[in-house]
């Protein structure tokens, strides 16, 4: 094997390896949403569903119980009563989206420079994050609002 040919292969694996590299930071940078919250905090946030949810095992059955029974009945909001019949649940449920979803400023024990508490947060701004990162079935809601409709003929 010559000296070119073989200094080819190394610059086309390290070319690979940077390709792939490039690839993962732009996929990370991809989930991640600079937002102000109500507030006024600045917060960079990355995305979470409700599969990442479940997958941390720290959704209540309570809360599952009532977003299988709200995707049934074809609504893609909570209403009060619901969430005030479930408080803690919710609050819990809260609490995971927050720990998963905050990069900046991270929660943490003690507030200092990076770190804020969940109870520095306030419920507004809970409750917009919580409806930030449902944003994808909101999405769905005017085409499920016509589902009922008759599809008229083309």
């Amino acid at each position: 094997m010559s000296k070119n040919n073989g200094n080819s292969k190394m610059s086309s694996l390290k070319q690979a390896e940077q390709a792939k590299r490039v690839n993962l930071a732009a996929w990370r940078a991809s989930r991640l949403k600079d937002l102000e919250l109500p507030s006024g905090l600045l917060v960079k946030l990355r995305d979470v569903t409700m599969t990442d949810l479940m997958l941390t095992g720290k959704l209540p059955d309570s809360i599952m119980s009532l977003i299988t029974e709200t995707a049934k009945a074809g609504e893609l909001e909570f209403d009060l009563e619901m969430i005030t019949k479930n408080t803690r649940e919710w609050n819990e449920m809260l609490i995971t989206l927050l720990e998963l979803s905050m990069v900046e400023p991270q929660i943490g024990d003690v507030a200092d420079d990076e770190h804020i508490l969940l109870t520095e947060i306030p419920g507004d701004d809970k409750l917009f994050i919580f409806n930030y990162l449902n944003r994808g079935a909101e999405a769905l809601q005017p085409f499920r609002e016509g589902e009922e409709q008759p599809v008229e003929a083309v």
